[in-house]
């Protein structure tokens, strides 16, 4: 099958760009629920409010890790229609960085390259 290089180019860079939001997002979130813990030290907010705001948090970042497992399964979709076409040689890459950067390379050692 034929797909043209430039269309594999530009969506392996929007593929990459996609994970960097989820991890941004999913880092974002981590904060909030380190922010909201000080905050609630900080403060005399019922421990009910507090225990809705923090599980409001949790369960949000557990759908941003869920939606980026699909991207997951999306870039091994990717990868096998790519793999039956004229393209099936070009080198893309895996999806990149993270946002928390040097932490990026322990984490390629120990888990397998999408690419």
């Amino acid at each position: 099958m034929h797909i043209d290089g430039n269309a594999v180019r530009i969506v392996a860079q929007d593929t990459r760009s996609s994970f960097a939001s989820y991890d941004r997002a999913i880092l974002d979130a981590a904060r909030l629920s380190m922010t909201m813990l000080e905050a609630n030290a900080l403060s005399e907010v019922p421990a009910r409010d507090s225990q809705i705001a923090l599980r409001a948090i949790h369960e949000s970042t557990g759908h941003l890790i869920s939606a980026r497992g699909s991207m997951v399964k999306l870039v091994g979709h990717l990868n096998s229609v790519k793999r039956r076409s004229d393209q099936a040689p070009m080198n893309v890459g895996c999806p990149g960085p993270t946002p928390l950067g040097s932490l990026q390379d322990e984490a390629s050692e120990a888990e397998p390259a999408f690419g």
